[in-house]
């Protein structure tokens, strides 16, 4: 079997069936679109509320996101590779674009916010984000916007960045944080006085 023939058959046992439930629709719904946006409030709090260590693997989750990111959005744009509801594969629960498909910017968030924690002494944190990862792999095929050769793209582009990026990491970050922490304690001095935020 091709890997096209693969990755098409893969779509087809993931991506939702005619008669799934309401339910299973709106979760999958919320996993694919509106998870992002709830873990970016988490982290917000996580940030005013954390110690230095918590502030510390943030400042590494949100750079190395940002550069797997722009790897992916330009390899996205190179490819253009054609998205389930274009080549009019399967069923779509979501509105999106018809953008390039591989590799998924999600998958590429999500995995490399999970490599970040998972190569730090929170790697408990980091495994349970990886499963969290792969669940928003199956969401975002089950609503019908991406391949699963996508995800792993996404996966793949995200495990390479971090790998790359540790020794970087290991060599600056500690002048890094310790610029940003005063930048911060500068910014937000009355709240932290009043121990609103950390």
């Amino acid at each position: 079997m091709s890997l096209e023939s693969l990755n098409l058959e893969l779509f087809s046992l993931l991506n939702v069936p005619e008669h799934a439930s309401h339910l299973m629709q709106h979760f999958a719904i919320f996993i694919a679109h509106d998870l992002v946006y709830l873990m970016v409030a988490i982290f917000a709090l996580l940030w005013l509320r954390g110690n230095n260590l918590t502030k510390t693997l943030l400042v590494k989750a949100f750079i190395f996101t940002v550069l797997a990111l722009s790897i992916s959005e330009i390899a996205s744009y190179i490819l253009n590779t054609p998205r389930p509801f274009v080549m009019h594969v399967g069923h779509t629960l979501i509105e999106h674009d018809a953008t390039g498909s591989f590799p998924s910017n999600h998958m590429t968030i999500f995995s490399s916010i999970a490599f970040a924690f998972y190569f730090s002494v929170r790697r408990d944190i980091g495994k349970f984000l990886l499963a969290v990862a792969w669940l928003v792999a199956w969401s975002r095929i089950y609503v019908g916007v991406h391949f699963p050769i996508d995800m792993v793209g996404g996966f793949m582009i995200a495990f390479v960045v971090n790998l790359i990026g540790l020794p970087l990491w290991f060599k600056y970050s500690e002048k890094l944080m310790s610029w940003i922490l005063s930048l911060h304690h500068f910014l937000f001095k009355p709240l932290i006085s009043k121990n609103i935020i950390k």
